[in-house]
């Protein structure tokens, strides 16, 4: 008796078990459609599949079978990919088996059975299966067309393994972050995951993790997780894809890869000044980076000078100069005679004794107090561009959101390296002497 009702309550707890929560098996269709072959008088006769695709899920659709085109004749035999003559010899491609109104073709062609896989990826909607109609009047008006279709609908497991950098172009000696995104695209659950990505030996890991490892995922469920690198020297670096391992619902594992990511690592254009041996009684030249104003508020422009003297005695200098605004800021005006990407250099000449000023208006597009403006001047004399010298110069700058109140924008002084313009001093200095003199004579 005990038996009994042990069984018995077996039974009640299968009966209530609603069939959803149970796991489709991926070889066992979720669903079986015929699709008849149909004529002119038929045309627009459509089979939905009796489910909805979920959005972004991937299913695979088997379509298999054999239909006449026009039973009156020995010729007109097709499947879903090809026609064949009486023989049953294939003699032409023809996809006649239409997903939502689409000639297909098939992912795996088994032609000997006349069964084609395909994969699709469901829109959250029913799919529409028609036979596409091939008009030929010298083989009948397709009034009698025989045999159908079949259409089998199958569950999927598939794992999706994304990953990415961002930022993608740094300068050497920069930090970027690495993203491995897992998604399960199929419609079963998979189960014990692990994600492994391996990190070249010439890049050096800051922070992160660069595996992970996931219980399980149910379809549409997706995770991530990053690790930090740091790029010292440039190049283009071409990062090996991650790879990933799951098993599905029956206990069977998968591999799959991600794509390559790319990392590009620009040179960093300061650099120390190198100092190089000028020519016998010459001197170095006076070279100066100069702002109007380093306070400014935001949507102010501000004007930008890079001046260059050739003192006395020395050479033609041959001169390049090159400025390079803060990220962001947008350039209003310019002297500079061509531009790159973020940098603004032209060429010139100075006869010795005079000097040059080239000019670039910038404007803020944000707020902030450690913003630099990075001027270089690259000089040599005479036609000897092998002793040339390479300084580089910074000139802070800070941008507020309005004036304040008692806050001065002030001139800045000019960021300058090499010796200033011989007897300058001296100069004003005289002047205002001898002004004072005539002045006190006059009295």
């Amino acid at each position: 008796m005990r038996r009994i009702i042990g069984a018995l309550i077996v039974v009640g707890i299968l009966v209530v078990i609603p069939a959803g929560v149970q796991a489709q098996r991926s070889d066992t269709p979720v669903d079986t459609v015929y699709v008849p072959a149909s004529g002119p008088k038929d045309t627009g006769s459509i089979v939905y599949s009796s489910i909805i695709l979920e959005k972004d899920c991937k299913y695979k659709i088997v379509v298999s079978g054999v239909y006449q085109f026009n039973v009156n004749m020995v010729y007109g035999y097709a499947d879903a990919q090809y026609r064949m003559d009486s023989s049953g010899q294939y003699t032409q491609r023809f996809n006649s088996i239409e997903f939502n109104g689409e000639r297909v073709n098939a992912d795996i062609s088994d032609i000997d059975n006349h069964r084609y896989t395909f994969y699709w990826i469901g829109d959250g909607n029913k799919v529409k299966f028609s036979i596409y109609d091939y008009v030929d009047n010298k083989r009948g008006t397709y009034d009698d067309n025989a045999g159908t279709l079949k259409v089998e609908i199958y569950p999927i497991t598939s794992l999706s393994l994304t990953k990415s950098v961002s930022p993608h172009s740094i300068k050497q000696g920069q930090e970027t972050t690495v993203t491995l995104t897992v998604e399960n695209t199929g419609t079963s659950e998979i189960t014990d995951i692990e994600v492994v990505d391996t990190i070249p030996s010439d890049l050096t890991f800051v922070s992160g993790e660069a595996s992970k490892t996931y219980a399980s995922l149910r379809p549409k469920d997706s995770r991530e997780f990053q690790y930090t690198l740091q790029l010292n020297e440039p190049g283009t670096y071409n990062l090996d894809p991650a790879t990933a391992t799951y098993a599905d619902e029956e206990g069977n594992y998968h591999t799959v890869t991600s794509e390559t990511a790319t990392i590009e690592v620009i040179p960093s254009l300061i650099t120390t000044p190198t100092q190089r041996p000028t020519p016998s009684g010459t001197s170095t030249a006076s070279v100066h980076l100069y702002g109007e104003k380093t306070d400014v508020v935001l949507g102010e422009d501000v004007l930008l000078k890079l001046s260059a003297v050739n003192i006395i005695g020395n050479p033609t200098m041959h001169v390049q100069v090159i400025i390079i605004p803060p990220s962001g800021w947008s350039v209003t005006s310019s002297e500079f005679a061509t531009s790159g990407t973020g940098q603004y250099t032209t060429t010139y000449d100075i006869e010795p004794g005079v000097g040059r000023d080239i000019e670039v208006r910038i404007r803020p597009n944000q707020i902030g107090d450690d913003f630099e403006v990075q001027g270089r001047i690259i000089y040599y004399f005479e036609d000897d561009p092998t002793k040339r010298e390479d300084h580089t110069l910074t000139l802070p700058i800070k941008v507020r959101a309005k004036a304040e109140s008692g806050v001065e924008q002030r001139e800045s002084p000019p960021e300058s390296n090499g010796s200033s313009t011989p007897g300058f001093a001296a100069v004003v200095t005289v002047a205002g002497v001898l002004a004072v003199y005539l002045w006190r004579k006059r009295r």
